[in-house]
């Protein structure tokens, strides 16, 4: 279960998502980190944004999980951009990942397609030795409460195992449909394979923020208006 109250961690792990444009990363980290879960009479989460703009090189957020042996373990969760333009500056961001999320849109193949033509490819080439990254991968399929979804359920979990990924999940950034679940089985994944490979609790510098807090991402070269959702 995720924390919101708590200053102090015991282990600290870097997150990335990493996915096509408008697959709907950036609203499912707010969703996530989102304090109000509350659905709105049409269904929808508070933290949802129809036209929120697609992440410019990248951003992040934290959330504090506590495993079920009481440890705490602080997740510092990147969303990178998915445009190929902003490749060099994302890529730079999967070294020393602990895990990922490789999400797509159900009713997009080819961003189904392109999370294993692209992103696997790209957190595999961006992995190093001792990195737990490539053992803690899961693959999210978003958007499901949109209708005529064009990638089933059975599809995406078997291109999952094909991929040898940890595990896959089904979601929705609009609704909160399953996105709490996702990331914490992550988390959780991370922390059963760094802590099996003997790591020791990262001595924290300083407290961890209350609640989530939101970093001031790097200056923008530009402003994009495309939408995602």
């Amino acid at each position: 279960m995720a924390s919101r109250s708590s200053l102090e961690y015991d282990y600290l792990f870097k997150i990335v998502l990493v996915g096509d444009a408008a697959v709907g990363k950036t609203n499912l980290l707010a969703c996530y980190t989102s304090q109000d879960k509350r659905q709105r009479p049409d269904g929808t989460v508070p933290s949802f944004r129809s036209d929120r703009k697609t992440t410019v090189g990248v951003e992040f957020a934290t959330m504090v999980v506590t495993h079920p042996d009481g440890k705490r373990i602080k997740a510092q969760i990147w969303d990178t951009a998915g445009q190929e333009r902003y490749r060099a500056i994302t890529s730079s961001h999967y070294k020393r990942a602990s895990g990922a999320l490789l999400v797509y849109d159900v009713t997009s193949r080819s961003s189904f397609e392109n999370a294993e033509k692209v992103w696997l490819r790209e957190l595999k080439n961006a992995a190093d030795s001792n990195s737990s990254l490539l053992d803690s991968l899961v693959l999210v399929g978003n958007k499901v409460d949109l209708p005529n979804a064009d990638v089933t359920e059975a599809e995406q979990e078997s291109s999952a195992m094909r991929m040898g990924l940890a595990s896959s999940a089904r979601v929705s950034a609009k609704t909160g449909q399953g996105v709490d679940k996702a990331f914490e089985r992550l988390i959780l994944r991370v922390y059963e394979v760094e802590h099996g490979r003997g790591q020791q609790a990262a001595p924290p510098k300083e407290a961890a923020p209350k609640g989530i807090v939101l970093a001031t991402p790097k200056p923008r070269a530009e402003e994009d208006k495309l939408e995602c959702c």
